[in-house]
């Protein structure tokens, strides 16, 4: 029988863009995730580097739920020719 990971690797760049993007603080998707904001900190900032799967689930949904939230950037005149 197949056994989950214990641990998932986190690509720190990669999250802290995808935060940004998403017009969220580092506190705000701390707290949607139920995780701590230094946490966090670390997994972006690349100290940490592995997250167990549960709160990397919660992690992951609170930031697609932010980028699902996210307004369709607006086409300017120019893309429209």
């Amino acid at each position: 029988m197949h056994q989950p990971p214990t641990t998932l690797p986190v690509d720190g760049p990669e999250l802290r863009k995808r935060r940004m993007a998403a017009g969220l603080e580092i506190d705000d998707l701390a707290t949607a995730a139920r995780i701590s904001r230094s946490y966090l900190s670390h997994l972006e900032t690349g100290s940490r580097t592995r997250m167990r799967p549960t709160r990397y689930k919660r992690l992951f949904d609170a930031l697609e739920a932010a980028e699902r939230a996210q307004p369709s950037p607006v086409r300017g005149e120019k893309d429209k020719e």
